[in-house]
């Protein structure tokens, strides 16, 4: 079994997220978090595999921020950026700080979330579609 964490600032985002994963046994949703204090309040009462990071700015440094404390304090975790093509700037950031892989939140469907979230659990690396 995956178990997910989710970071968003965006409550409706974060459901939709989590409704993309309705159907797939292998995977759950342990918590997900709207500030980086709360996700780091879950992981550190739940089992969890797979971060998925909302980034939605292109001055996103709470982010990069963010996945710099995770590697150091869970660096089993494995991060998947899930990116608004504003902040498409901040790839080359998380990458050097962490993260397994990203995806673009506007191109991306169900089955590229879920073979990204598969393939980074598996200890691979996903890189998607941010713009255009």
């Amino acid at each position: 079994m995956i178990q997910i964490a989710i970071l968003d600032n965006h409550s409706l985002f974060r459901l939709g997220v989590q409704c993309a994963f309705n159907g797939a046994s292998e995977l759950q949703v342990s918590g997900e978090a709207q500030y980086g204090m709360e996700l780091f309040r879950i992981l550190s009462r739940k089992l969890v595999n797979v971060v998925l990071i909302g980034v939605n700015r292109p001055d996103d440094r709470q982010c990069v921020y963010t996945v710099c404390r995770l590697r150091k304090k869970y660096p089993e975790i494995k991060i998947l950026a899930l990116a608004d093509e504003n902040a498409a700037e901040m790839i080359p950031s998380l990458t050097a700080a962490g993260v397994n892989g990203y995806i673009g939140k506007r191109q991306a469907n169900r089955n590229e979330l879920l073979k990204a979230v598969r393939k980074i659990a598996e200890g691979g690396e996903y890189v998607g579609r941010i713009s255009g």
